[in-house]
């Protein structure tokens, strides 16, 4: 009598065994499409060069079967989001980021930087209005040390910033100050591009890695 109960705990071990390896071949599968994809479009960010549409849609074509073998992982939904973020042109494809990016908030709504890529979606769709300025404060208060939450915030804050209420200024303040501690010139650009040197010339005083640039001049003007 004891064989038959073996085999009944062997079944489903080999059953569950099985099913462990096919999700680690699919998993696998997602992870080397997408890292993949990612490297492909950081060379793309790296030389400043846009991609080809049969470069473009092999990359989203990968990605989208990265999602469809590994529908829980939200780093997949976000690098889509960011692909059709990078063809923005068409407000169809920051419609279509905007979808992307909502997908990934839900598996993972902790990310900062993908709070930072719904505001820049939203931003590009003229979709300023609430909750526009809560998620540019939910990414401040989620990422303040990151780079890119700091840049985002700095362009758009600056963008709008006779528009923002106090509480979203406060946001980018902070977002301002952590970046020019980190990178001042990337900070002092785009402020200059966005007409609001002021708020950036404010932390220029007693930076020392300044003090041979043309900004101490611009700033004490």
């Amino acid at each position: 009598m004891e064989r038959p109960s073996r085999v009944l705990m062997v079944v489903p071990a080999i059953a569950t065994l099985a099913f462990v390896c096919v999700w680690a071949v699919r998993w696998g599968t997602a992870d080397a499409l997408a890292y993949g994809a990612t490297r492909e479009m950081n060379t793309w960010t790296a030389t400043g060069v846009t991609p080809g549409i049969d470069t473009w849609m092999w990359v989203r074509s990968d990605l989208q079967r990265a999602e469809r073998l590994s529908p829980s992982n939200p780093a997949v939904p976000e690098l889509l989001g960011v692909l059709h973020l990078q063809r923005a042109g068409r407000a169809e494809f920051s419609e279509l980021a905007l979808e992307h990016f909502a997908r990934a908030l839900w598996l993972r709504p902790s990310s900062p930087y993908t709070w930072a890529n719904v505001a820049e979606a939203r931003y590009r769709l003229g979709m300023t209005q609430a909750p526009f300025e809560d998620i540019l404060v939910v990414t401040q208060r989620l990422g303040p040390s990151e780079p890119e939450t700091q840049r985002l915030l700095a362009e758009l804050g600056f963008a709008m910033w006779d528009e923002i209420r106090p509480e979203t200024k406060q946001a980018v303040a902070a977002a301002v100050a952590a970046g020019m501690r980190r990178n001042p010139l990337e900070i002092l650009q785009i402020a200059e591009r966005r007409g609001r040197l002021g708020l950036a010339c404010a932390h220029v005083p007693g930076d020392r890695r300044l003090q041979e640039t043309k900004w101490v001049r611009i700033c004490s003007v």
